[in-house]
C-alpha cells in the first residue's frame, strides 16, 4: 500500500476535476497571471538580496520558483515536485544568512502552504503522507532549528485541515449520488403503481364489455328467432371463449392486488368531471370548466380524462395556491383534447422535472395510444395538455 502511495507521490497524476462554477474555471487562468507577477517580484527580490550571480541565472530562478503557482489548479502535486525541487537547490546553494530562518524568498514561503493545501483538497491521504513527510524533510534539512517546530506544526495542521475538507467533500458527493438514485427509485415506483392502478381500473372498464359479449352471445339463440344451428354453437364457443378470458384477468388482477385493496366502486367517467369540479370550488379553487355535455366517449378515455383532471387540480391546489383554473374539453373526430390551465401566484412553487403527478397522468394518457405534455406557457402560467383517442389503441 504504502509503495503505490509513494509511486503515486512520486510519478503519479493529478487527479482530472471539472469545475462547475465560473470561479472555478477561471482558476488556471488566475494561476497564470498570478505566476507571472509572482516571476517578476521574485526577480526583482532577487536582484537586490540573490547572490551576485548573472542575470539570466536569475530569470531562471525566478522562473522556476513562480512556475508552481501556474500550475496550482490544475495540477497541484506536480506543481509541488517542482516547488520542493527548486526549494532543496537553494537550501543546497544559498547559505543562510545571519538572523534569517531559511534560504527561501518570500513568494516561496508563501506559495508553500498554498500547495499543500491544494494537494491535500486533491489527493487521498496516502499521498498525503508522503507529500507531508517530504515537506518535513525539507525543513529539517534547510530551516534553523529555532524555527523548526512552528512550520513542522503548520504543515501538520494544514494537511490535516486539508484532508478533512476532501473527506468532506467525497461525503457530500456521494450523499448526492445516493440521493439522485433515491429519486430515481421513487420515481420508478411510482410509475409501477400507477401502472398498477391503471391496469386494475382498465380491469373494470375490459371485464364490462366482456360480460356484455358473453351475455349477448349467450342469448342470442332466445333472442333472435330462426337461429340455425351451427351460429347457435358457435355463440356458445363465444360465450365460454369470453367467461374463460374473464377467469384469466381475475387471476392476473389477483397479482396485481395483491397488496392493495380491491376496488369496489364505480370508476370515473367523463360526466364525473362536473362533480369533480363541484368538489374543487367547494374547496377554495376558483375553476372555470367547458363541459361537453351528452358526449359519449369509451370508458377508458372517460376515466384517464377524469384522473389526469383530478391529478392537474390537486398540482394546481399544491403548487400554485389562490391561483383560478381553467378545464376546457375539445370533441375532435377521433380525439379528446384536455386542457387545463393555471396562473402562477406571487408564492407559486417552482416545480423541476416530472413529478410523481406528472408521471402518473402521462402513464394514463399513453396507456390509451394518446400523447401528453405539462409545463410553462407563453402567458407565464402552467397548462397540462393530453390528447385521448376516442378509439382506444391495443
Amino acid at each position: 500500500m504504502w509503495l503505490r502511495d509513494l509511486r503515486a507521490f512520486l510519478v503519479g497524476p493529478d487527479p482530472q476535476v471539472r469545475p462547475r462554477t465560473r470561479l472555478g474555471r477561471a482558476l488556471p487562468t488566475i494561476g497564470v497571471i498570478a505566476a507571472i507577477a509572482i516571476g517578476l517580484i521574485t526577480l526583482a527580490y532577487l536582484i537586490d538580496n540573490g547572490p551576485k550571480v548573472s542575470t539570466g541565472f536569475l530569470v531562471i530562478d525566478a522562473v522556476l520558483i513562480a512556475a508552481p503557482l501556474g500550475l496550482v489548479a490544475t495540477r497541484p502535486l506536480l506543481a509541488w515536485r517542482i516547488a520542493w525541487v527548486v526549494a532543496g537547490f537553494a537550501g543546497s546553494t544559498v547559505p543562510i544568512q545571519q538572523n534569517t530562518p531559511w534560504p527561501w524568498t518570500p513568494t516561496q514561503m508563501l506559495m508553500f502552504p498554498l500547495l499543500l493545501a491544494v494537494v491535500a483538497v486533491r489527493h487521498r491521504r496516502g499521498v498525503l503522507v508522503w507529500t507531508g513527510l517530504s515537506a518535513t524533510l525539507l525543513l529539517v534539512m534547510f530551516v534553523n532549528p529555532g524555527n523548526l517546530s512552528g512550520l513542522l506544526l503548520a504543515v501538520a495542521a494544514i494537511l490535516i485541515i486539508g484532508d478533512q475538507v476532501r473527506r468532506r467533500r467525497e461525503v457530500q458527493a456521494a450523499l448526492a449520488e445516493e440521493e439522485e438514485r433515491t429519486e430515481l427509485a421513487q420515481a420508478r415506483r411510482a410509475v409501477a403503481e400507477e401502472r398498477n392502478r391503471i391496469a386494475r381500473e382498465m380491469h373494470d372498464v375490459v371485464a364490462h364489455h366482456m360480460s356484455l359479449i358473453a351475455v349477448r352471445a349467450e342469448t342470442a339463440v332466445y333472442r333472435i328467432d330462426g337461429v340455425p344451428p351451427a351460429v347457435a354453437e358457435e355463440l356458445a364457443a363465444i360465450a365460454g371463449t369470453s367467461r374463460e378470458a374473464l377467469v384469466e384477468m381475475r387471476r392476473l388482477l389477483g397479482v396485481l392486488r395483491s397488496t392493495e385493496t380491491a376496488l369496489v366502486e364505480p370508476q370515473p367517467v367523463l360526466d364525473d368531471l362536473a362533480g369533480l369540479v363541484r368538489d374543487a370550488r367547494a374547496a377554495g379553487v376558483d375553476v372555470t370548466f367547458d363541459p361537453l355535455p351528452g358526449t359519449r366517449v369509451p370508458p377508458a378515455v372517460g376515466l384517464a380524462a377524469f384522473r389526469i383532471v383530478q391529478e392537474a387540480l390537486s398540482n394546481a391546489r399544491r403548487h400554485a395556491a389562490g391561483a383560478p383554473v381553467r378545464i376546457t374539453l375539445s370533441l375532435g373526430p377521433s380525439t379528446l383534447e384536455l386542457y387545463v390551465h393555471n396562473t402562477l401566484t406571487a408564492d407559486a412553487t417552482a416545480t423541476t422535472g416530472e413529478r410523481h403527478g406528472l408521471l402518473g397522468m402521462r402513464e394514463r394518457a399513453t396507456a390509451i395510444g394518446g400523447t401528453f405534455t405539462a409545463g410553462p406557457d407563453d402567458t407565464g402560467g402552467y397548462t397540462v395538455h393530453a390528447t385521448l383517442p376516442l378509439e382506444v389503441a391495443a
